[in-house]
């Protein structure tokens, strides 16, 4: 019993200090569960869904923090070391993970103009066929 009122006692103070957080945020807990306890994740979700948004806000909120993911991901990249890595997510399907992926992608290599332009298309050819 003393369990269950800890357990609720939790959640309830989850649900309080996400209640009031920008949809981004919420969606970068779902995005990033790996980082989140599972509690924290569930609850998230169930204020994305209470909040009954548009699909269309969510899938926005979604993109944006895959980007910074990939973003993040690009800045540490080695294109000798390192094989491309497509990140996954809750919300986008593989199809819109990998456009996200392909505009961050030529981007990053526009802003690294030391790397040799026509090599890149293989490599993305080569990391997602």
């Amino acid at each position: 019993m003393r369990f269950i009122f800890i357990f609720q006692t939790y959640t309830m103070s989850l649900i309080e200090r996400y209640q009031n957080k920008p949809l981004t945020e919420l969606v970068k807990i779902v995005e990033s569960a790996r980082d989140y306890q599972p509690e924290a994740v569930e609850t998230a979700k169930q204020i994305i869904r209470d909040r009954k948004l548009d699909q269309a806000d969510i899938l926005k909120a979604s993109r944006e923090v895959i980007s910074e993911k990939i973003n993040a991901y690009l800045q540490t990249f080695s294109p000798v070391n390192d094989k491309l890595m497509l990140p996954t997510s809750h919300y986008l399907n593989e199809e819109e993970v990998k456009l996200v992926f392909k505009t961050c992608f030529t981007e990053w290599k526009h802003e690294n103009d030391d790397m040799i332009p026509d090599g890149w298309k293989y490599v993305l050819a080569a990391g997602f066929g």
